[in-house]
Formats: structure tokens, sequence, C-alpha cells
């Protein structure tokens, strides 16, 4: 089976239509989101909508938390703050009703999915090292995890004499004996200096997991914004995948 996996959408539906259409060109059975679906984009509900439509699974993500009021935004920059406030007053009940069904994680013997670091799944940890990497493979026993949440894809690989790497590739076939965290970056607001989509396929009987990019209509997404009048930083942020 093939899986596409993304992350971090954050309400750009521009960019989430590319990425399900690009999964369904390479094959995808089915699609698995690990959270961040709202928060600093233009389209919360339809965006929501169309996941609902298309998506097995979705993680709940710290945007979404928040933007049901759960969790205080105090982490968040004025323009982080400012967007979530803005989604909060704009989503309609279908779309919290959705949100409040999320789960943080979902694991089988095969996988481990989770927003952010499978640590502490609710305290949103940042897996940004080659160290907090390692140190969240102690947190699950499975051949496969894969998360989003700092919006930069990145494939880290546990080898079978438990040494470490990041990859530089963007694909990787697994032997016996390894296993990996793979985020899958970010689809809505990537933030590596490359403002193509992120998104991964896993081919679960070949245990191959491919990282991708993908240009969408930016420039949509940022009329959008601009019409709702959200902040100019996260409108010009896209041009520039930061």
């Amino acid at each position: 089976m093939k899986v596409c996996l993304f992350s971090d959408v954050h309400a750009n539906l521009s960019a989430l239509e590319t990425v399900l259409k690009q999964g369904e060109s390479l094959g995808a059975d089915e699609y698995i989101c690990l959270g961040d679906i709202v928060g600093y984009g233009p389209n919360p509900n339809e965006v929501v909508a169309l996941i609902q439509k298309t998506v097995r699974l979705t993680i709940l993500g710290n945007h979404d938390n928040v933007s049901l009021g759960r969790e205080n935004p105090e982490h968040f920059n004025k323009h982080a703050s400012a967007a979530i406030e803005w989604t909060r007053n704009i989503l309609n009940e279908d779309t919290k009703s959705y949100l409040e069904t999320l789960p943080y994680i979902e694991s089988t013997d095969e996988y481990y999915y989770v927003h952010a670091s499978p640590k502490s799944p609710a305290d949103w940890f940042y897996v940004n090292s080659l160290d907090e990497a390692v140190e969240a493979f102690e947190f699950f026993h499975q051949d496969f995890c894969f998360i989003g949440h700092t919006h930069c894809p990145s494939i880290v690989v546990e080898g079978a004499d438990q040494s470490y790497k990041i990859l530089d590739e963007n694909e990787i076939i697994l032997s016996e004996g390894q296993r990996v965290l793979v985020n899958v970056g970010s689809v809505g607001q990537p933030r590596d200096r490359n403002n193509k989509a992120s998104f991964a396929i896993w081919d679960t009987e070949a245990r191959q997991v491919n990282l991708y990019r993908v240009d969408y209509d930016i420039y949509n997404t940022q009329e959008s914004m601009r019409e709702k009048k959200l902040p100019s930083f996260l409108i010009h942020r896209l041009q520039e995948g930061r």
C-alpha cells in the first residue's frame, strides 16, 4: 500500500488541493494528515471540509488545539496570534466538531503518527536537530515514525548498530534492523527556504519512503489572505519559504 502523508496545511487550500492531486498521480491508496490543519492561512473551513472527504486519519496539531480555545497561544508570535484569533472567529460548527475529534497520536506495531515529537505529544516539542531526533527515537519502538510541526522535511535513520544519520537524500528503503523518523514538512507554509509544498509517500510493502516537493498557486493563497486582512508578514513569507 502507498500512503501519502502530509502535515501543517495551515488553511492553505491551494497547496492542499495540489498535494492531494500529486499524491493521486503517485498512486496513493490513502492519505494521512499529521496536524495543524488551520492557523495562518485563509481557508480553514474549506480545508477541513476537503480533508474530511479525502483523508483517512488526521492527527491533532497545536494550532488546531489553540483554535478550539483548549490552549492559550502564549507561545505564538504576534503574527500567529493574530491569525489564530481570526481563525477562531471564522470556524464553523462542523469544523470545530471535526477538530475536537482529532487524536494526539495513532500507532500500530508498524508505525507511529504524531504531529510534534513522540517524546510527549501534547507538549509540542520540536525535532530540529540530530540530538533531538535521537532522543525522539527513545519514545517509539516501531520501524516508522512520521511527524511534522517544524515545517522542514527530513529523514533520520537509526542503524542496526544504533548509529544515527540525517539523510542528504529524499528517499530511503529501510533495511533490516533500521528504523526511521520522517518529518514530512509542510503543505501550506514550508520554512526551509523552499516555497514548494512538501509531503511524503510511504510504500509499506517496499519499506520505502520518498519526500516530494510540488509547486502550487502561491499567488492565489496570498490574494485570499490579503482580502481577509491577515498579517502581511504571513503573506510574504509564503513566497520566501520561511
